[in-house]
């Protein structure tokens, strides 16, 4: 049924202010409230220029944990890159002054974290350890072969704190500042005998190390996986377009690395492997340490190999499932 008052109702139609009214308007308001404030200030945001090839930065990143440090610098830009250079950060995002000056935010992904960074702005309280005593903090990066991140870092400039020793507690750490007075402990996890022995020859600042009851030990976890792709280009060009991967090109092997995930992962070309479309690769320190592990839990190892990047053990659990061990390389 319908409204008879619909007969009745008239067409919406918009109805230009008078301008001389407008004018009168505007010229009260800014007597009453004075002039509108000046524009805010604009900022450049490093990986959003689809024009610029030549940045591949993300202009975003997902995950790296609830909890993400945030640090201060003399220096920003410089530090952004000792830091991508030094320790293999991926920068996903920079905010620079209009002038090109400061550095007001910055994010990396590093070591499957994130990092915030600006540049120092005394005016707001934000301050650098060079104008302190030392930084109060320091950050933990574990890393594959501390030895090799190590003399990288004393390379381009570092101070030594501490060389890298084998330490009672499971690791084997470095620990150096890097050029902006930011403290690292650089840490890679070693067997329990290396540990014990760590323990016999020194104590170091701890004193009688036997007094500390020390329980837990780190978990296997993934640390890579590829997919299985008949045309690389063809991937490569996909997930570009779909999640803004950057696909290196295929390597001696057939396979391409995905630059800049904080999982790494990659593309291997050419047909399914027996494991499937997808392998997961669990990262190890020790890979026979794990294979003996394998066949005396029930399960299989299929094969060994060495390349450039690591070693790696193809092999199957007790019930057929299919993943690879693997042992990075130093640097990797």
């Amino acid at each position: 049924m319908t409204d008879p008052f619909d007969a009745l109702r008239l067409p919406t139609a918009p109805v230009a202010p008078d301008p001389a009214f407008a004018t009168r308007l505007r010229t009260r308001l800014v007597d009453t409230l004075g002039p509108p404030p000046d524009p805010v200030p604009t900022v450049t945001l490093r990986g959003t220029d689809p024009a610029d090839p030549a940045d591949p930065t993300a202009a975003s990143f997902a995950g790296g944990g609830a909890l993400v440090p945030y640090i201060a610098v003399e220096g920003a830009a410089a530090a952004l890159d000792w830091y991508r250079d030094v320790l293999g950060a991926i920068e996903l995002n920079r905010f620079v002054e209009p002038d090109g000056g400061r550095v007001g935010h910055a994010e990396i992904a590093i070591g499957g974290s994130r990092l915030m960074i600006s540049d120092a702005y005394p005016e707001a309280g934000v301050v650098s350890p060079a104008t302190q005593e030392g930084s109060s903090t320091a950050l933990q990066l574990d890393v594959v072969d501390v030895d090799h991140t190590y003399r990288r870092a004393v390379d381009a400039g570092a101070t030594v704190l501490r060389e890298p020793t084998d330490q009672f507690h499971g690791n084997r750490n470095a620990v150096i500042l890097d050029p902006w007075g930011h403290r690292w402990m650089l840490s890679q996890p070693i067997d329990a005998a290396r540990a014990e022995a760590a323990a016999d020859a020194d104590p170091g600042d701890f004193g009688d190390v036997r007094r500390y009851s020390i329980t837990g030990r780190r978990p296997v976890e993934p640390g890579y996986l590829t997919m299985a792709t008949g045309d690389l280009a063809r991937a490569r060009a996909f997930f570009t377009t779909v999640f803004d991967w950057d696909v290196e090109a295929g390597s001696e092997h057939g396979g391409g690395h995905v630059a800049n995930t904080r999982f790494p992962l990659g593309f291997m070309e050419g047909d399914a492997p027996a494991s499937g479309p997808v392998t997961l690769y669990f990262r190890v320190d020790d890979i026979d340490v794990y294979a003996e592990r394998v066949e005396a839990a029930g399960g299989r190892v299929l094969a060994r190999h060495e390349y450039p990047s690591g070693g790696n053990a193809e092999c199957v659990d007790d019930q057929g499932f299919r993943f690879d061990l693997f042992q990075p390389a130093p640097g990797y």
